[in-house]
């Protein structure tokens, strides 16, 4: 959201908020000493009126709203990176290079097809979740436990970053691809 947006709905929610506490302090009679008229309407004629009170409710969390969301906006996700610490300073791997290590070790193995990949960092370690097509005809477990062990050392081994878990879905089992000799 561009600057200018977050400003606006900030002094819309503003507004609002304090439009809403007017009306909720209206109508519980906290200015019934004052004589209130605008536009040609007494406003302590509202005093009592739990309509009124409730409209203000209603204005009052739409304000809040429209702050927070100014407040917060829409962010764009930075892709997440690890950092190491050695003697001589810090060593920052991006997920997007660990995600390419991840895929060099599928490789590795026999039978997956296709690679989904989702990388989250925990104190532990990584915990690294696989969406997989396999090839037909091939043991799953067997096949996805070598993929768990594979991936795991791999990525410990170049990057120096413990995983704790590498958890692998099988999506689909897929097709090798049949030529068809027409004579």
């Amino acid at each position: 959201m561009k600057m200018l947006s977050r400003i606006v709905l900030a002094l819309l929610g503003i507004v609002l908020l304090a439009g809403g506490l007017f009306l909720i302090l209206l109508t519980l009679g906290a200015f019934s000493n004052t004589g209130i008229v605008l536009f040609g309407y007494d406003f302590l004629q509202v005093a009592g009126n739990l309509s009124f009170a409730a409209l203000g409710f209603i204005i009052l969390i739409i304000g809040i709203l429209l702050l927070a969301f100014s407040l917060t906006g829409s962010k764009k996700k930075k892709p997440g990176s690890i950092v190491n610490f050695t003697e001589m300073g810090d060593i920052t791997i991006s997920f997007r290079a660990i995600e390419n290590m991840i895929l060099r070790a599928t490789q590795k193995v026999k039978g997956i097809r296709e690679v989904n990949i989702r990388i989250n960092s925990t104190e532990q370690g990584l915990i690294i979740y696989l969406n997989v097509q396999a090839l037909p005809e091939l043991p799953i477990p067997g096949l996805m436990e070598e993929l768990q062990k594979t991936v795991s050392d791999y990525v410990q081994q170049y990057s120096g970053i413990n995983v704790a878990e590498v958890k692998v879905l099988v999506e689909n089992i897929t097709q090798e691809k049949i030529e068809r000799n027409l004579r």
